[in-house]
């Protein structure tokens, strides 16, 4: 017999499988994971990812990720504006 999710759940393990590095099992623990948690847990969750999408943006000077105009790197009086890093991508940085 072959098993199948209910509809909010498969979207739900849908959804996790479209982010990088997540396969469909880790998808899938993802979603349990969700279902396990109080509603409180997943309401934080959710609204984490809400005010990041909104609130986190590239710095107009270097384009790191800041939630400023000018990031910390690029504001800071102890920077030597005389030297540069140069990194592939914005998580090279941390």
């Amino acid at each position: 017999m072959f098993f199948r999710y209910t509809k909010p759940f498969a979207r739900l393990i849908d959804e996790f499988s479209k982010m990088p590095g997540i396969g469909p099992k880790t998808a899938q623990r993802l979603a349990f994971y969700i279902l396990r948690n109080s509603s409180e847990n997943v309401a934080n969750l959710a609204n984490a990812v809400l005010e990041a999408k909104e609130k986190v943006k590239h710095c107009s000077i270097c384009g790191n990720i800041t939630d400023q105009e000018i990031c910390e790197i690029c504001q800071s009086i102890n920077r030597d504006k005389s030297i540069i890093c140069v990194v592939e991508k914005v998580r090279d940085l941390i």
